[in-house]
C-alpha cells in the first residue's frame, strides 16, 4: 500500500508577527485625533488599517506634547469596523475625536517622540511593534510644523503618574537634563493654564501623596531582594537569572526589569500568580474589562509592591510573559537583604532567552534544531522568518544586561 504523504502544518502567525511582516502593506482607513489636541498638548490618536475582509488593524497612541512624546500605545488585530466604532464611542465619552488626514496622526506622534528624546524620555516599549501599523518616518511624509513644550518650556504634568515615587524620579531627570527652573510642573505652571479650582484641587492632592512622610515610610519598608528566576520547560541549556532589585517596586516595574534581564521586547501581556495559570490572586494590568473581577480576583501591577507580596526567603511565585508563547518564569526569593538598592542588579545568569513568536518552549527546541541545521526541512523558514542565520543558546552577556538595567530609572515612565 503506498504510503500518504502528511499534509504539513504551518504554524498559525501571532498578530504580532502578522503586524510586523504585513501591516504596512494594508491601506489606511481612517485616523482619527481628539480635539483640542494643540491646546490640551495631549493627542489620543488611531490609525486604522483595513483587511481584504473589511475588518480594520488599529494602533492606538497617546502624544503627551509637553514632555513625555508617546507615552502609551496599543493595538487591536483584525476587529470588525463595529468594534472599532465602539472602542471611538468609548473615549468620546471624554474627549471628542475628528477624523483627519494620516499625514496629520503622523506628524504628531512622531513630533512628540523628537521632543520627548530630547529630554531624556523614550516612546513607550510597546511602540517596537506599533510603530508598524504607522507608515515608516521618512522624507515621504510630508513635515507638519508640531509645537511641543508649553511657552517654550517642558511641562511634566504628575498627575499622569499615580506613583508619587516615580513622578519625583522624572522630575529628577528633568532638573539633570534641562536645569532647575527651566520646566513647568502643575504647582508653577502660569496662572492662565489651569482653571483656578482644578489647580487648588490638585495642590491639595499633591501635598496628601508627595510629602516626606509617605517617601519616609516608603524608605523605611525598603529593602533588597534577591530573586532567582528561571524559564521553564527550556533545557540545553536552561535559562535562568539571579537579580537585585529594590523591594519598593511595582510589579510592573519588576516587569520592566525582567524583560531586560532576559532580553525580551515587551510586546506582549504579562502576569504573575503565586502558582501560575489557576492561581490568585492574579497581578496584572487591569483594564476596563477586569474591572468586575478586581477585588476578587485580579491585582493592578501598578499599584502592587513588591513588599506587599514577598514576606519570607524561599518564597515562590510565578512570571507569565505572552499568553500565546506561555513563556512561564519561576521566581524563587533566596535572600532579603537589609541594605536599599535603588538600580536593579543581575549577579549571575545562564542561558540565552528564545526569540520572541517562536512557538514556546517546543517550537524553540525545533527552532534551535533547524536553525543549527542548513539541511534541515525548515532551516530557510526560520532563518526568514526571524532574520538569523545561526542562535547561540549558550550565550549571555551579564555586563550588557546590568548595562541596560542601569538605565533603568529611565525606562519607568
Amino acid at each position: 500500500m503506498a504510503k500518504r504523504n502528511k499534509p504539513k502544518v504551518v504554524p498559525m502567525e501571532s498578530p504580532e508577527s502578522y503586524i510586523r511582516h504585513r501591516a504596512r502593506s494594508l491601506p489606511i482607513a481612517e485616523c482619527w485625533v481628539s480635539e483640542n489636541w494643540e491646546s490640551k498638548g495631549l493627542a489620543y490618536i488611531y490609525v486604522a488599517r483595513k483587511h481584504k475582509s473589511g475588518n480594520l488593524t488599529v494602533g492606538g497612541y497617546l502624544v503627551d506634547l509637553h514632555c513625555f512624546g508617546l507615552k502609551d500605545t496599543m493595538y487591536f488585530f483584525n476587529i470588525n469596523p463595529k468594534e472599532f466604532k465602539e472602542i471611538l464611542d468609548i473615549i468620546n465619552e471624554d474627549f471628542l475625536m475628528e477624523k483627519v488626514e494620516y499625514v496629520l496622526a503622523h506628524n504628531i506622534i512622531y513630533a512628540g517622540i523628537e521632543y520627548a528624546d530630547d529630554l531624556g524620555f523614550k516612546p513607550a516599549k510597546e511602540f517596537r511593534l506599533t510603530h508598524y501599523i504607522l507608515e515608516e518616518d521618512n522624507e515621504d511624509i510630508e513635515m507638519l510644523d508640531i509645537e511641543c513644550g508649553y511657552n517654550g518650556k517642558p511641562f511634566l504634568d504628575v498627575t499622569m503618574e499615580e506613583d508619587p515615587v516615580k513622578a519625583a524620579k522624572l522630575i529628577s531627570i528633568l532638573e539633570k537634563k534641562v536645569g532647575k527652573g527651566n520646566f513647568y510642573t502643575n504647582v508653577d505652571l502660569p496662572e492662565d493654564f489651569l482653571d483656578d479650582e482644578f489647580d487648588d484641587e490638585f495642590d491639595d492632592e499633591f501635598d496628601d501623596e508627595f510629602d516626606e512622610e509617605f517617601l519616609s515610610e516608603l524608605l523605611l519598608n525598603t529593602k533588597t531582594f534577591q530573586f532567582k528566576i528561571k524559564l521553564r520547560n527550556v533545557t540545553n541549556p536552561m535559562v535562568w537569572r539571579r537579580i537585585l532589585v529594590p523591594s519598593f517596586l511595582t510589579f510592573t516595574d519588576f516587569h520592566y526589569a525582567l524583560q531586560i534581564a532576559f532580553g525580551w521586547e515587551n510586546a506582549h501581556l504579562f502576569q504573575f500568580s503565586p502558582k501560575g495559570y489557576g492561581s490568585s490572586p492574579i497581578i496584572k494590568n487591569i483594564d476596563e474589562y477586569d474591572e468586575g473581577d478586581r477585588r476578587n480576583k485580579y491585582m493592578e501591577s501598578d499599584e502592587t509592591r513588591l513588599f506587599d507580596i514577598f514576606v519570607k526567603e524561599k518564597q515562590k511565585f510565578v512570571y507569565i510573559y505572552d499568553f500565546g508563547d506561555d513563556w512561564t518564569h519561576e521566581i524563587t526569593l533566596e535572600k532579603i537583604h537589609p541594605e536599599i538598592t535603588i538600580v536593579p542588579l543581575v549577579k549571575k545568569g545562564q542561558g540565552q532567552s528564545p526569540p520572541e513568536d517562536c512557538g514556546g518552549p517546543w517550537g524553540f527546541q525545533t527552532f534551535k534544531e533547524a536553525i543549527s541545521d542548513r539541511k534541515h526541512p525548515e532551516h530557510k523558514h526560520y532563518k526568514e522568518w526571524f532574520g538569523v542565520n545561526r542562535f547561540d543558546a549558550d550565550a549571555f552577556d551579564l555586563n550588557k544586561v546590568n548595562e541596560a538595567l542601569s538605565k533603568f530609572i529611565k525606562q519607568l515612565e
